[in-house]
């Protein structure tokens, strides 16, 4: 049966500039990165203390032709994932002055703060603050 999720994928077109992002503004740490003959590259990140990965994939090494062209395609339509935070004012702060794109202002709702960002390619999450009931 199943057991975890272990890793979730997102298309990008630059492996280096993904992790960047990842890394420098978001706070994720790279995880594995491991280079193979043919260029292709297995780059996972994920947040401290967390299991979950984040693949960040460029698939022009890995697929035919056709197929990597599709998934480029995709780059930056990923549906939105939502990130927890338990201090919502000091993690905006830090990402707003990482330079992270925000796309809606902070907005108290029902179900606690939230607010949606975009990483480089488009990507929109959302950061919230839950209001445990």
């Amino acid at each position: 049966m199943l057991k975890r999720l272990a890793h979730v994928t997102l298309y990008v077109h630059d492996c280096e500039e993904a992790l960047r992002f990842y890394t420098e503004k978001l706070g994720f740490e790279k995880r594995m990165d491991s280079r193979m003959d043919d260029g292709s590259r297995w780059l996972t990140v994920g947040l401290p203390g967390e299991e979950i990965e984040i693949v960040l994939h460029d698939p022009t090494h890995w697929h035919r032709e056709d197929v990597a062209q599709e998934m480029l395609r995709q780059v930056g339509k990923n549906p939105m994932w939502v990130w927890q935070t338990d201090d919502f004012g000091s993690t905006y702060e830090t990402l707003r002055q990482r330079g992270v794109k925000f796309v809606s202002e902070p907005t108290e709702v029902m179900y606690g703060i939230e607010v949606v960002f975009e990483d480089l390619y488009g990507n929109r999450f959302l950061l919230l603050q839950p209001v445990f009931l």
